[in-house]
């Protein structure tokens, strides 16, 4: 059996997790979203100098920063996270580095299929745009790129077991002009049974197309999701 220690030694590991602070961006900015998810507040509580220790208060929502996602997020009788094992937190992960997206870009098939490398049954897909540089800057959420509906059934159809994305939704009101082809992506992500690992930064970082994820994310029970620690091993 390989010594863990030598397991990591060996490998690069690249952090893909972005940081809560106050003043973080926050879904609160999409329409109608203002009073329901509230904003990352951090705080202090108690200080060595008063109480003889640090402590702090940490308010979050199961979607601040960078979260893992299961089904019954938008599933009436999806999975919630801590159904989940966690053999899908810890995945052979495959990368696909697209060229940087423009605000609102539509991402098609065509271009995941140009940039992709093999993609097996169970493996996780990481995808990079590039919007992880606009991170806490203005228009973050409301002008991410969005995958075109066929581009994500070819990702679905890989039966991938998660997907990470450096986006803040795949999907938004304006991305098809056909009312009836527009939003239930994240339905049909969850029912193929995969979680969403979102958003992600740092993804230029990974020089390779495949790797080793981990992304374990707080041990809450009863809820969609929460906030998680993920990390690219090379």
């Amino acid at each position: 059996m390989e010594n863990p220690i030598s397991f990591f030694k060996n490998r690069k590991i690249i952090d893909i997790t972005g940081e809560l602070e106050n003043n973080l961006w926050g879904y609160y900015s999409l329409p109608g979203m203002e009073k329901v998810v509230p904003p990352v507040e951090i705080s202090t509580v108690a200080t060595v100098e008063n109480q003889g220790f640090f402590a702090s208060k940490i308010l979050v929502s199961t979607i601040s920063g960078t979260y893992l996602e299961a089904g019954s997020h938008v599933l009436t009788k999806g999975n919630n996270l801590d159904r989940h094992s966690l053999n899908q937190c810890i995945l052979p992960a495959k990368v696909i580095q697209l060229p940087n997206q423009k605000p609102k870009a539509l991402i098609s098939v065509d271009l995941l299929a140009q940039f992709a490398p093999e993609i097996n049954p169970g493996d996780a897909l990481l995808i990079g745009t590039g919007w992880d540089h606009q991170w806490n800057k203005p228009g973050f959420v409301l002008d991410s790129p969005n995958l075109e509906r066929k581009a994500l059934q070819w990702i679905i159809d890989k039966k991938i077991a998660l997907l990470g994305v450096d986006l803040t939704c795949i999907e938004a009101s304006w991305s098809e002009d056909d009312e009836e082809t527009k939003g239930s992506l994240l339905s049909s992500l969850f029912e193929s049974g995969a979680l969403l690992l979102a958003p992600i930064v740092n993804v230029r970082s990974i020089s390779q197309k495949e790797g080793i994820l981990l992304a374990l994310p707080m041990k809450v029970k009863g809820t969609s999701g929460a906030p998680v620690r993920a990390i690219f091993l090379e």
